[in-house]
């Protein structure tokens, strides 16, 4: 076939496509010529990328490299005709590219052929979603969610931002993380919103400069941090000047300090701040961040929002938390629970909470009486003991578990921070918040804990390979009925990624990941949410309705074989430095799915660590960014324990170097929503941006 191919492009003419005058425009231009399919198709204009609601449309065009090979298929299709005859033509279209539709012209030249194919999304190889089922009780669902959202890179030095809210909102993240810490103590009675422009403060570090940028955004107390801070404050005061209002900071201006732009305007006044506690992170004002999630949080998608707490915070900055919280998102803000949903009884539907904002945060503890405690103590004292208890219990007990003591529970996350700071206790109001979403820390599935239907479990990757190890079925049943939240373990310091992939076989709704980083888990997280709202419905056998003795007996298993041929590629982006004659790009596909020992309960090859697929293949390499692949085959024969909905297909295209080989672009798809036949793959850069890359490839997967 590759031969054929090559002998036949010789002989064939490299026009580029529609081009009268042998110049390259753009399909979309073509939109007011005569339509080829019949108007009840749906035929219009749309971006060949629809990966997701945020990406820009596509001004495609198909580089002679492809058209040629589409050419080939036109040729083979009409035969020794001068043009394709609809009758053949839809039959190619229903038994090649799985498309059944009428046609509403008799002839079709080749120009017409590729008119009809692109404007009717045949070569699309992303499957459309279905409506999504919205009626399903919350837990029976997965969730794209982010870890650390305020944060724009490492765990160590990096800066929060609202941005980072923003960029993750309105690429439809449904749950996100909030870390909450004190503001500046001396300011506390000073109710003015902490500035929300921190976009321009450069990267942190220990030099005086950063610090004069960070001590305008926020003179805070956190712990041996903001000792450090102050130490090195002196070095860079000439850079702050005190503004006439009530001790408040300000970045001078422009022209008032040297040169340097100004980072932020607004002053600082001691509410909540949000950072990675005990790090060098520079932080955000809690209220700037609700104030962007108002404003971007519903942009894109009119699903629940939940909003996972790790509250830092002393008890009147927890009511300065929920004051703000119910100023910027009132009228968003679930503030009670539904008078037809006890939150004892039962979680709501999807569709009772369109436009609404989750609380996700531990409970506060419930209260002992002092008389109950006092007999409950006394009853396990010796008399001698009980004679001594009753002479000093004026003084001494009461004292004891005062109401600033047991005003206990911990923060609204379970988040491995890897260090030995006791976090805070939840005050009553903002444990009022967890209605249908409130945290509890995992002990056992056996807890009375763990049959409440509002409950989530936070777990870290390290349980999660452990549960998978000793309480696999138990887990699973679990999360048919419940939340689990999995999160990075603490020592990822470089905000890398567990494999999603691995949490959701587990039935665990949410995933939270670090979304500033492109590595293999978000890849996979983009083709498991593409093109949705944040919201995707588990598959058969992961829901509540499908409970069976046995856990796994409900799930429906199937055998791949899937076949992707390598035509060619146009525009592939460059990796950073490369150039068009040292670039030799190859095409490496990737298939993720349950392996045999997963499924057997056996440990995780890689601990879980994000990583390539169970099986793989490559191409050989080419030269350039429109690189000619010749049809080379890559074949996944018979792969077992597919779950069609869970695994997912991986292109990634590298260029080829002495020493290791960098990756120039990629894409991930979901493997039901992998089309079959001839399809353009819409292709993403190194920052996980859209890009005009495409790649033409002919699929043919079968399931049994």
């Amino acid at each position: 076939m590759a031969s054929f191919l090559r002998k036949k492009l010789r002989r064939m003419s490299t026009i580029p496509l529609l081009t009268p005058s042998g110049k390259q425009f753009s399909l979309h231009k073509l939109i007011a010529m005569s339509t080829m399919v019949t108007p009840g198709h749906g035929v219009h204009l749309q971006p060949l990328n629809n990966t997701t609601a945020g990406d820009p449309p596509r001004q495609t065009y198909l580089s002679h490299e492809i058209q040629e090979y589409l050419r080939i298929v036109f040729d083979e299709l009409r035969g020794t005709e001068s043009c394709l005859g609809r009758e053949q033509f839809e039959k190619w279209l229903a038994d090649v590219q799985g498309h059944t539709f009428k046609l509403n012209k008799d002839f079709y030249k080749f120009e017409q052929f590729l008119e009809s194919v692109y404007y009717s999304h045949s070569l699309e190889v992303l499957k459309r979603l279905p409506e999504l089922d919205q009626s399903k009780p919350i837990t029976n669902y997965y969730i794209s969610s982010s870890h650390n959202t305020y944060l724009e890179g490492n765990q160590l030095l990096s800066r929060s931002s609202t941005e980072a809210y923003k960029t993750a909102l309105t690429q439809n993240c449904r749950c996100i993380e909030i870390d909450v810490h004190n503001g500046e103590a001396g300011e506390r009675d000073d109710k003015s919103t902490f500035s929300n422009k921190t976009g321009h403060t450069r990267q942190a570090s220990m030099t005086g400069s950063t610090l004069s940028s960070r001590a305008a955004a926020a003179i805070l107390t956190v712990e041996e941090k903001i000792e450090s801070a102050k130490e090195k404050l002196e070095s860079a005061k000439q850079k702050v000047t005190k503004s006439s209002s009530g001790g408040k900071l300000k970045v001078l201006d422009e022209d008032e300090n040297g040169g340097r732009p100004a980072s932020i305007r607004s002053t600082m006044a001691g509410e909540p701040l949000v950072l990675h506690g005990w790090t060098l992170t520079a932080p955000v004002g809690f209220r700037a961040v609700c104030k962007t999630i108002r404003e971007y949080g519903f942009e894109t998608s009119n699903l629940p929002i939940i909003v996972s707490l790790e509250v830092h915070a002393d008890h009147e900055q927890q009511e300065i938390m929920v004051d703000i919280m119910k100023e910027e998102w009132a009228g968003l803000l679930l503030e009670s629970p539904f008078e037809t949903c006890n939150p004892e009884e039962r979680v709501p539907r999807l569709d009772e909470l369109l436009n609404k904002i989750l609380v996700k945060v531990k409970k506060a503890p419930e209260v002992k009486d002092v008389s109950e405690s006092t007999n409950d103590l006394t009853n396990t004292l010796s008399p001698a003991s009980t004679d001594t208890l009753e002479k000093k219990s004026s003084n001494t007990l009461i004292p004891a578990i005062s109401k600033k003591d047991v005003d206990s529970g911990q923060s609204g996350s379970d988040d491995d921070r890897g260090n030995s700071k006791k976090k805070a206790k939840i005050c009553e109001n903002l444990s009022k918040l967890g209605i249908y979403t409130h945290s509890e820390h995992f002990v056992s599935f056996d807890v009375k804990a763990a049959t409440k239907p509002s409950h989530i479990f936070s777990v870290g990757e390290k349980v999660i390979l452990e549960l998978h190890a000793e309480k696999r079925e138990q887990m699973f049943a679990h999360n048919r009925d419940f939340f689990m939240r999995a999160f990075p373990a603490g020592s990822r310091f470089d905000s890398s990624n567990l494999d999603p992939s691995v949490c959701w076989r587990k039935g665990i709704q949410m995933v939270a990941l670090n979304w500033q980083t492109l590595d293999e888990g978000m890849m996979l997280n983009e083709g498991m949410f593409a093109g949705s709202r944040g919201w995707i419905l588990k598959p058969p056998g992961y829901r509540s309705e499908d409970a069976t003795s046995d856990a796994c007996a409900a799930i429906p298993y199937k055998t791949l074989d899937l076949k992707i041929s390598i035509f060619a590629g146009q525009q592939i982006p460059f990796p950073e430095g490369e150039t068009e004659k040292g670039f030799h790009p190859y095409v490496k596909c990737e298939l993720h799915v349950e392996s045999q020992q997963e499924l057997d309960g056996q440990p995780i090859e890689n601990g879980g660590k994000a990583k390539e697929g169970e099986h793989k293949h490559k191409t050989a390499y080419k030269s350039g960014s429109k690189p000619d692949f010749e049809g080379e085959t890559l074949h996944f024969e018979g792969i077992r324990n597919v779950v069609e909905e869970l695994s997912f297909l991986r292109f990634k295209i590298e260029d080829a170097n002495y020493s290791k080989d960098e990756l120039a672009a990629w894409a991930c798809i979901r493997l039901d929503r992998v089309q079959q036949g001839y399809r353009l793959i819409p292709l993403r850069d190194v920052k996980g941006n859209p890009t005009e890359g495409l790649l033409l490839v002919k699929i043919e997967k079968v399931l049994s």
